[in-house]
């Protein structure tokens, strides 16, 4: 059995560990209220580039799979006619009242999602997602401009939609990271072999 060499090894353990800091990429959020409205920003710096970044972003049949408390999210638009979501989320704090909301979506393919809402229990959402860097790191940014319309207090509006940002926004850094193609290992470079003097 061959085993790798040491110089291999060492870049096999390298990629473990930046796999494991990749998961516990934080996201920063912040959530101004003036009146009725909440204005949510939140950016993270990635461990993808910026296609691997947007067949993630743009793959909401499977935005389920890896976004917790987001219960249904499905294009329901015909190809060919402008994009529609229906998306379904739970409150963690607050189980018996569920979001939920159809969107229309406009893209800029590998760069940017803006959305509004079309329909549902949100007096009024309308926001982006924009990609942004041209590295294997690119920072992912979200906006969005919020209504609840929720028979609840201002403070408690303002901690939900903060929450349901960065728990989005960490989600989506960490399913990027798990897609992006690993880089290939460097082989060692070969020693060389000295040379014999000939003999005079």
């Amino acid at each position: 059995m061959r085993y790798p060499s040491t110089g291999a090894a060492f870049v096999v353990l390298i990629t473990m560990l930046l796999g494991s800091l990749q998961a516990w990429a934080e996201a920063s959020v912040q959530v101004e209220n003036k009146g009725t409205t909440l204005y949510v920003q939140a950016e993270i710096d990635t461990r993808a580039d910026r296609e691997t970044a947007w067949a993630v972003l743009s793959d909401y049949d499977h935005w389920t799979e890896f976004i917790p408390d987001l219960v249904v999210s499905r294009v329901i638009s015909r190809p060919g006619d402008p994009l529609q979501l229906e998306q379904r989320a739970r409150i963690p704090t607050m189980p018996n009242f569920p979001v939920v909301m159809i969107l229309q979506a406009e893209e800029t393919p590998n760069e940017r999602i803006r959305f509004y809402r079309t329909a549902g229990n949100v007096q009024s959402f309308a926001g982006e997602w924009l990609i942004e860097g041209k590295s294997r790191n690119v920072r992912l940014i979200y906006r969005a401009v919020v209504m609840p319309g929720f028979p609840m207090p201002p403070q408690v509006s303002i901690e939900i939609f903060r929450n349901d940002a960065k728990v989005r926004m960490e989600a989506m850094a960490q399913e990027m990271a798990r897609r992006m193609p690993a880089l290939p290992a460097k082989a060692p470079p070969k020693k060389k072999s000295a040379k014999k003097k000939k003999r005079t």
